[in-house]
């Protein structure tokens, strides 16, 4: 019975695209056979917003309790490979990330330079959640336009318990998300009005702002593979 699903498939495929190479039939019968090139789930929230969960603005938030509010950390363990590009892709959880915070005076990522990316500027907190998601939507940036700002749990992803607290290039590189101790807005709201960002530092995980805050948190960006 597979063999001849893959006989159907490789006779469809040849049909529907007749004018095109059989190097191009071949590589979209083996990605629809792996399994690829639709990827209909990607890990995060599922819990939609606003969630139920209680906090005040400024407050550092509970790390477990939060991720379970927002309907369990569902994500693996990153597998991270710099592109040396000012990108970051986890082929583990299929994203792709923005490693330089954006800028706030470009709307772009800093400028990377390996292994760096360029320093802060005090506009890069010019944004509060929603201009972050704007920014994001926005982008264009290593030949995609699709990306957004991630949500609590997929920022979670670069996290870890030790220094220097975010994972691969993102604790490595000087003016990433683990340089300063700068909050990162996520989309993740609670209460109807307040904002996650989480922290790549030693003490605390996830803190509250309200939505509208600005001079609180820079942006990363992300894209999902």
């Amino acid at each position: 019975m597979k063999r001849l699903t893959v006989l159907f498939l490789f006779s469809y495929l040849s049909l529907i695209n007749c004018g095109s190479g059989p190097s191009q039939d071949l590589s979209g019968l083996l990605l629809l056979l792996a399994g690829g090139g639709g990827n209909s789930f990607h890990c995060g929230q599922t819990v939609a917003n606003p969630v139920s969960f209680a906090s005040a603005n400024g407050n550092f938030v509970d790390e477990t309790s939060l991720l379970t509010a927002l309907g369990g950390d569902n994500c693996s363990t990153p597998s991270l490979t710099n592109n040396e590009n000012g990108t970051v892709i986890d082929a583990t959880n299929k994203f792709l990330w923005t490693l330089c915070v954006i800028d706030g005076n470009t709307g772009s990522p800093h400028t990377y330079s390996t292994p760096n990316c360029g320093v802060f500027t005090g506009a890069d907190v010019g944004y509060d959640q929603s201009g972050g998601a704007t920014v994001c939507s926005n982008l264009t940036y290593a030949g995609h336009s699709d990306w957004i700002l991630p949500d609590a749990i997929q920022l979670h992803v670069l996290r870890t318990a030790s220094t220097p607290f975010a994972l691969g290039a993102f604790g490595s590189a000087n003016n990433s998300i683990a340089d300063g101790g700068t909050p990162v807005w996520s989309s993740t709201i609670i209460s109807s009005s307040l904002g996650i960002t989480p922290l790549y530092e030693a003490n605390n995980v996830f803190q509250a702002f309200t939505v509208t805050s600005v001079s609180q948190a820079i942006v990363i960006c992300m894209a999902k593979l």
